[in-house]
């Protein structure tokens, strides 16, 4: 599968940067632990599986970060996908040339 990232360009599919951008998202949260980086490593296997599903050539970056925060959320990793979400939306304001005038910061709540 390929990728097609924001600016155009058409990239080999790397699973691993999926793993990293969760764990980065993680360690904002929590202190990493063995347990934790294999459940999050299970996190984007599912991420994974589903994209195979798809059975799509080319995914786009936000599609497969939709999937990571509905996997997040699904996992019960409410914080982690706050901050996902948090830094991704940050980063495309930061792109659009709005970063001096709006800071992102979410907080979900769980309803019952």
């Amino acid at each position: 599968m390929r990728v097609i990232k924001r600016d155009g360009q058409v990239t080999e599919f790397n699973p691993e940067k999926i793993y990293q951008a969760i764990l980065k998202a993680a360690r904002s949260v929590y202190v990493l632990d063995d347990s934790l980086r294999q459940n999050l490593a299970q996190v984007t296997k599912k991420v994974v599986m589903d994209l195979e599903e798809t059975q799509i050539e080319k995914a786009t970056i936000s599609m497969i970060q939709s999937m990571v925060e509905n996997r997040l959320l699904d996992a019960g990793y409410i914080n982690i996908a706050e901050h996902y979400i948090s830094y991704r939306l940050q980063r495309d304001l930061e792109r659009n040339g709005y970063e001096d005038r709006i800071s992102v910061h979410l907080k979900f709540e769980q309803l019952k």
